[in-house]
């Protein structure tokens, strides 16, 4: 028998792969390859059978009649040597591996532990560019630059043991570098995982690489996943088109619930989470390097392969959804939507959810698959930061819980960056107080709903309104809980900014002059079930959760009635801090100062109650004066006057309101009774009788002092009840006629 180091030592074998430009990959494969971009792509594999068969993949390069008889016949007597699986190194390593440095070999290994094959990456300095050279050991005690026949081993698959999750990079070195971390075997592993940006994230998995490039995901053993009792898998591919490209091939051969880590723009091309971060992500402060780019969790997407195809005696097979697809969406009838269940955040409608699933299924309308697979029937969408889970009972019906907690994690730490930044924007410390107790809820208490919202006015901007807003609370209840409508977008009739949402931040308002915006609001703060309406979707129910920050530099930002009790109004600075303090705040913000204020509020003891009212404050009276009409102002302007005279006075509103119009060119367009409001917010009192002056019963406004003389009236002796209350009557209107002025006697010399 004839011995071979490769099927080139074959001369007909060799002169069929020159003539169609195949180059050896295994002991009895071969391939052609292109070039795409910085990758190769095989378009077609060859491979010979130990009796001189040959099977190629696409029939434009098979052997011609004569060159398969003659390597059929040249076969006949060739001896195949057989990969030997090696627990250790043999002493005679190729050169290739003896001059390589040792983070440049990368050993694979099955199951057992048995190095099957290895490669040793070879690096050009010149043009940057890397290549692998395949060493594979065989039972004739020699090295062959070949790679194993069949499919090829995952790297780090002996690391397998009891994990249940995966994390899949592309290539060995990202693999290793990832598991090595893991391990923590080492000082320097141990911390290199705690300084990782998801270092929690990424710890308590098996970290395994497919090499054989981006673009043939198809040539890796991928059923050993789950033979070795791997239920859920992250795929990691390589920042760039070919990487992201391999996703749902890789998806196709999983058969387990799949997510697949999508970079940005943000992070370099074929970035891979074992590499360096970009150093724009963090922030130093002191000897602390703090973290402040995107989270594991906003970069994560479902990648499930959805369909198995069935075969049909009558035609085309049949599409049918796979059993680990069934639980990742789930179709909630009302609201004619379908959501992951893994990341509820995530709603489609049926036509979007097909494009969406289009990569990942042989269907065209997967949607229509999902709505028939019954998996219990969920009715409802509901929003309940108070349960956990994500299928709960919900008023007697069976919903799904939209509500995602957030990622951000308590850690101890100092937390005087923040409450300086809160003593600076509010500098009265019982208000500044109720801000902190209301900041604490918000963040820490997730099953409390507060029935009133926070609004914050200076007449300064860039004193930090927006910072607390959308840089502190917002990533605190988590992106995802958090919307940010413009006061068009509160007007309209469209109120998806408010749907699945803990925290509404509304900066920019201005509605002085008009109820409308102050009524939305007044409504979404207190009601606990709106109606969602977004366009194009059909409108559904859902509980209320959202808590309303807003902002503005007006002091006309809302128009506000005397008796609200939905808003608090704390003073706000008129100082600026300076840019360099507003930079450290942010920096520290950015670089674990969420997570401390996170920690600052678990343990700050004093909650909101639900129930509890705004307290007022002297801003918030001030705004509601300031949102009055100009003749509500002249009005409290006559009552001030009034009160300041000290004396007994009533005023009667038919010569209020005529006074009123002589004070300016426009008519008066307030109502009688928005009048004797305004009046009554700088204290005067509306009499609870009307009382009849020149033809016609009028209210009366009267002073203090007028209204505490009648509440001190001397009783009448009389047994008749209702005589006695006739003479009481007819006494006290005696008494408010005898003290009668006309508004512009009061005012006489005053404006």
């Amino acid at each position: 028998m004839e011995k071979v180091q490769t099927i080139e030592d074959i001369k007909v074998v060799a002169s069929y792969l020159r003539r169609v430009g195949a180059e050896v990959r295994g002991m009895r494969t071969a391939v052609i390859r292109e070039p795409k971009g910085k990758y190769w792509v095989d378009i077609c594999s060859i491979t010979i059978s130990t009796d001189g068969i040959v099977s190629v993949s696409n029939e434009a390069y098979a052997p011609t009649e004569g060159e398969e008889a003659g390597i059929k016949t040249a076969c006949e007597n060739i001896q195949w040597p057989q990969i030997k699986p090696l627990y250790k190194l043999p002493k005679n390593l190729p050169k290739v591996m003896e001059n390589a440095d040792k983070k440049d070999i990368f050993l694979f290994r099955n199951a057992e532990g048995m190095i099957i094959f290895a490669q040793v990456r070879i690096d050009n300095a010149e043009s940057g560019s890397k290549n692998y050279v395949p060493c594979s050991y065989f039972d004739d005690d020699e090295w062959r630059h070949v790679e194993p026949d069949g499919r090829l081993p995952l790297y780090n698959i002996d690391k397998v043991g009891d994990n249940t999750t995966v994390f899949i990079h592309e290539g060995a070195k990202a693999a290793r570098h990832a598991q090595w971390m893991v391990d923590g075997e080492t000082a320097e592993a141990r911390k290199a995982l705690k300084e990782h940006p998801w270092g929690q994230e990424i710890d308590g998995a098996v970290h395994v690489g497919w090499v054989g490039g981006a673009l043939s995901p198809d040539r890796t053993d991928w059923s050993v996943l789950k033979r070795l009792g791997i239920n859920r898998a992250y795929i990691v591919s390589d920042n760039d088109a070919p990487g992201r490209q391999s996703v749902p091939k890789i998806a196709y051969y999983l058969r387990m619930p799949t997510f697949t880590i999508q970079f940005t723009d943000e992070w370099p091309v074929s970035f891979d989470i074992a590499d360096e971060f970009p150093s724009k992500m963090f922030s130093v402060e002191g000897k602390t390097r703090y973290y402040h780019g995107p989270s594991f969790s906003a970069c994560l997407q479902p990648a499930t392969w959805a369909t198995d195809l069935v075969p049909n005696k009558r035609g085309r097979p049949s599409a049918v959804l796979r059993e680990c697809f069934l639980g990742m969406w789930t179709y909630a009838e009302e609201a004619d939507l379908f959501v992951c269940t893994e990341m509820p955040d995530i709603m489609r409608q049926e036509n979007i959810l097909n494009k969406k699933l289009a990569p990942f299924s042989h269907a065209s309308n997967t949607a229509q698959l999902i709505a028939k697979a019954y998996s219990g029937q969920y009715v409802r969408l509901c929003y309940r930061p108070d349960e956990k889970g994500f299928k709960v009972e919900n008023d007697g019906w069976a919903g799904l819980n939209l509500h995602r907690p957030t990622d951000i994690k308590p850690v101890a730490g100092d937390p005087t960056p923040w409450l300086e930044f809160m003593e600076y924007l509010f500098p009265i410390a019982e208000e500044r107080d109720q801000m902190l107790k209301w900041c604490a809820t918000i963040a820490a208490r997730p099953e409390i709903k507060m029935e009133y919202g926070v609004l914050l006015v200076s007449e300064k901007q860039g004193v930090g309104k927006t910072t607390l807003g959308s840089a502190v609370l917002a990533p605190l209840v988590g992106p995802w809980n958090a919307g940010f409508p413009s006061e068009s977008d509160i007007g309209s009739s469209f109120n998806g900014w408010i749907a699945n949402r803990r925290l509404v931040v509304a900066n920019e308002i201005y509605s002085g002059h008009s109820w409308r915006v102050y009524n939305i609001l007044k409504s979404k703060i207190t009601d606990r079930e709106i109606e969602v309406n977004e366009k194009f979707m059909r409108p559904y129910r859902i509980e209320n959760w959202a808590h309303i920050i807003a902002s503005s530099n007006s002091m006309r930002a809302l128009k506000l009635e005397n008796d609200d009790r939905r808003w608090f109004a704390p003073y706000v600075t008129e100082d600026i801090w300076p840019r360099e303090k507003f930079a450290k705040f942010r920096s520290w913000l950015n670089g674990g100062g969420l997570q401390i204020i996170m920690h600052w509020a678990v343990n700050y003891g004093e909650y909101c109650k639900e129930g509890e009212r705004a307290p007022m404050t002297a801003r918030k009276a001030e705004m509601i004066e300031e949102s009055l009409s100009d003749h509500q102002q002249n009005a409290i302007a006559l009552a001030r006057v009034i009160e300041g005279k000290g004396g007994e006075i009533a005023v009667c509103m038919k010569p209020i309101m005529k006074w009123l119009e002589s004070q300016s060119s426009d008519k008066v367009w307030d109502t009688a009774r928005e009048i004797r409001k305004a009046m009554c917010m700088s204290g005067l009192n509306q009499w609870d009788q009307r009382l009849r002056v020149q033809g016609s019963d009028q209210y009366v406004m009267l002073s203090k002092a007028a209204r505490m003389n009648l509440a001190n009236f001397d009783p009448i002796d009389c047994e008749d009840e209702r005589e006695r209350r006739k003479i009481e009557d007819t006494r006290k209107r005696d008494y408010v006629r005898s003290i009668l002025v006309m508004p512009e006697d009061v005012m006489e010399g005053e404006l």
